[in-house]
């Protein structure tokens, strides 16, 4: 994929990494521009600290627009979608109308209004599209990805993932209540936020057949959106649990695979992969705690750049609208108490 001009609409915490990660892995005479709706995130170390007296457009070599229309119709490449979730939608549809690759920040979009449109323009125009579901790029994730597609595990019995985190402390720069994340007209809620397990278990395992969601506003600060849920993804022969919330001061990211002739466990505390394999009776346990966050955009960044085409853009509008549908069902589910079948895929 030749890309001779970058566009990044959105320079928040998640768009100066994709920033970063871009400037550091394309040859130097790519142009990089930026459209930012309020630009009140200053520019940021790569430990989300304020990087002090430091200018975004002098660090990066940024030509600005206040103007996104203005921003598109400059001639980029690809445009780099950071802004709020809500806001996604028109930005690909700008771009997509105007031939322009995209790449995204997860999730998509916020709702699957819009969406069978855009992927007609997409699949039309045979342009790049690309989800930031940066943790299929983790080794022991992809491992895992490569066991269930070989069988190694047999028949799935039961798995569940847990994701807790605490919203407060993301972004120790701006009151987390005006974070898009704990925003509804901003595209907010854990569900989205933390869409990450989602893509995995549909990535994993397919998409399911039936979604049981219980949840809603849990903690003591009041907010529009839900911030801790529990949810149950029915398949065929076996259901998978997904918990997730980001009012938790205690952090944990994990997952567990149980299988007839296997087991895999994941922890993100120490990186810690557990294989036990039950056919040769053999274990397995790896860690890897200086593992960085950092290392799984770095990963992906670098298979964009260097290996990615419009050919996989169909895998990747496929896995925006799988998560999305789980997300819509489980916010009926919330409504209903009911169980939701699934039809939309």
């Amino acid at each position: 994929m030749k890309i001779n001009k970058v566009l990044f609409v959105g320079l928040g915490g998640a768009g100066q990494r994709h920033l970063r990660m871009f400037k550091a892995h394309l040859p130097g005479g790519v142009a990089f521009t930026a459209y930012r709706a309020t630009g009140q995130t200053p520019a940021l170390n790569n430990d989300f600290t304020v990087a002090e007296g430091v200018s975004l457009a002098d660090e990066y070599g940024l030509s600005l627009f206040d103007n996104l229309d203005a921003a598109l119709d400059d001639g980029p490449d690809l445009v780099v979608i950071s802004n709020p979730t809500a806001l996604h939608l028109g930005v690909m549809q700008k771009a997509a109308a105007r031939g322009i690759g995209i790449f995204v920040e997860k999730p998509a979009t916020h709702t699957l209004d819009g969406l069978d449109e855009l992927e007609a323009l997409v699949r039309e125009k045979d342009l790049p599209f690309f989800v930031s579901f940066q943790r299929r790029f983790h080794p022991h994730l992809h491992r895992i990805k490569e066991m269930m597609e070989t069988g190694a595990l047999g028949k799935t019995l039961n798995a569940g993932f847990s994701v807790a985190s605490y919203v407060p402390a993301w972004h120790p720069y701006e009151d987390f209540r005006q974070l898009y994340a704990c925003r509804k007209d901003l595209g907010g809620g854990v569900l989205l936020t933390e869409i990450h397990e989602i893509d995995l278990c549909c990535w994993y395992f397919g998409p399911p057949q039936t979604v049981a969601c219980t949840g809603g506003n849990y903690s003591d600060v009041a907010m529009d959106v839900e911030d801790t849920v529990h949810l149950t993804l029915g398949y065929t022969e076996f259901s998978v649990r997904i918990d997730l919330c980001f009012m938790q001061r205690h952090n944990q990211r994990r997952l567990f695979i149980a299988g007839t002739d296997g087991y895999v466990e994941w922890d993100q505390d120490g990186n810690r992969l557990l294989v036990e394999d039950y056919k040769s009776g053999q274990n397995e346990s790896l860690e890897d705690p200086c593992f960085a966050n950092d290392d799984m955009f770095t990963a992906q960044t670098r298979y964009f750049v260097d290996e990615f085409e419009p050919q996989g853009s169909g895998d990747y509008l496929d896995a925006a609208r799988q998560s999305l549908v789980v997300v819509e069902a489980a916010r009926q589910s919330m409504v209903s108490g009911t169980a939701v079948p699934l039809y939309k895929f």
